[in-house]
């Protein structure tokens, strides 16, 4: 089951959860929050994609459009992979997924993102190590809201 269980979504996961309904599932450690968290898939699927794109036509003048639309599939994609195919419906858990996909991309470096005048490669790749450490730690939204 890829879906985080936490102390938030915990009756929602036990209602949903296979076998005798008293059965009791425990909260995701760390490294199962990690796993889960992190959209390796569709990151591959980019990863391929862009590649292949830029092999062929990358020093073409289009190309930078055809990598944005590489990228905008991609997020897309990651929302709904999650979605229709891990059955996750978790919003939260679908947004940290997404982000992660992007911040993921920013760190690869690729043309889409370097373009942007903002772009700094350390930062970067700071960003992405401080996701991958706190993005776990996260609980998701409280039940008030």
């Amino acid at each position: 089951m890829r879906l985080v269980v936490t102390r938030r979504n915990r009756e929602s996961v036990l209602s949903r959860a296979k076998g005798s309904p008293g059965q009791d599932v425990p909260n995701d450690s760390y490294r199962e929050r990690l796993i889960k968290y992190i959209p390796a898939e569709t990151i591959a699927l980019f990863v391929v994609a862009y590649g292949i794109s830029y092999y062929l036509s990358g020093t073409e003048s289009w190309y930078p459009v055809v990598a944005r639309w590489i990228l905008i599939l991609g997020l897309l994609g990651t929302v709904l992979y999650l979605w229709k195919v891990e059955n996750i419906t978790d919003v939260v858990q679908l947004g940290i997924s997404a982000t992660g996909f992007l911040i993921w991309v920013c760190a690869l470096g690729v043309i889409t993102v370097t373009s942007l005048p903002f772009y700094n490669a350390i930062a970067a790749g700071l960003l992405l190590a401080a996701y991958v450490f706190l993005a776990p730690l996260a609980d998701g939204v409280p039940e008030v809201w």
